[in-house]
């Protein structure tokens, strides 16, 4: 099958996807409605790591392939992408870097939270290698914990995924969201954690590559630039929306410990120390 031929048969199944908003952002939205919802406990939350330190109750999770999906997931991916809505390896094989796949996870069960649960999950595309792709979650993830009678997944925003071919459900482009900013602010999508100065809150936080996050500043000025603490990470500044700025950490960057430190240089008081965050870049 030639190149033109592969791209109209997935435009036809809607999965390689233009115009104005995708399956993606569509799934996307659903999922993030979902999120806010939540899930029904049963019960009222136990505790998800138990005091002894084991790891008996920690979120574990299995890929599924389309047999497995519940019908409910399944009448979704029909809805949006049509009754042909499974990449086929010559799809998967267009994808680049930045594209989406949705994959669908099935929570086990542990010994207190025996009642499973399957969500479909967005993740940007790194690589496409022979039997498997590399990809990056993104957000909205909505089952990662353990909730009530409800076992987590595990799976949570900026967790590096190796999805096997035929765990793909869908390959997408990464269409915007109508209406939504094509820069600064807002324009990478939707933060997956916010965080205060660390000299503050006295915590080191744990960030991904390729993940949105947003820091709260104690105060805007004209005059503000960020210090950072060591060379070889690179932080792309996405904008500032009144005391909440924006960032992400590149796929280059290297990992470990990093801090970025926010000065303002006033023409009265000199070089004033605003505020600073502390990261541990991780996989």
């Amino acid at each position: 099958m030639g190149v033109l031929k592969v791209i109209g048969w997935i435009a036809a199944g809607g999965i390689l996807l233009a115009g104005s908003i995708g399956g993606v952002m569509w799934w996307r939205n659903r999922q993030r409605k979902k999120a806010d919802t939540g899930p029904t406990p049963s019960n009222p939350p136990r505790k998800t790591e138990p005091t002894n330190g084991s790891t008996r109750n920690k979120p574990h999770h299995h890929l599924l392939d389309r047999h497995g999906i519940r019908p409910e997931i399944v009448a979704e991916f029909e809805q949006q992408f049509g009754e042909v809505w499974q990449a086929n390896d010559e799809a998967i094989g267009l994808l680049k870097q930045g594209d989406a796949v949705v994959f669908v996870v099935e929570s086990e069960p542990v010994e207190d939270f025996d009642l499973p649960v399957q969500e479909a999950i967005n993740a940007s595309v790194l690589s496409v290698e022979n039997t498997y792709v590399r990809a990056r979650v993104f957000e909205p993830v909505a089952h990662t914990h353990h909730f009530g009678n409800t076992a987590g997944h595990g799976l949570y925003v900026g967790a590096l995924v190796e999805v096997p071919l035929a765990n793909v459900m869908a390959a997408a482009r990464r269409d915007p969201i109508p209406g939504a900013p094509t820069s600064g602010y807002g324009s990478r999508g939707e933060p997956a954690k916010i965080f205060k100065p660390s000299d503050h809150t006295k915590q080191v936080y744990k960030v991904h590559p390729g993940t949105v996050y947003e820091l709260e500043l104690p105060y805007v000025t004209e005059n503000l630039t960020w210090s950072p603490s060591r060379d070889m990470v690179r932080v792309e500044q996405i904008g500032t929306r009144h005391l909440m700025h924006q960032i992400m950490f590149t796929e280059a960057s290297v990992r470990g410990p990093y801090s970025l430190t926010l000065l303002d240089h006033d023409e009265r008081e000199g070089i004033v120390f605003v505020g600073k965050w502390d990261f541990d870049l991780a996989e």
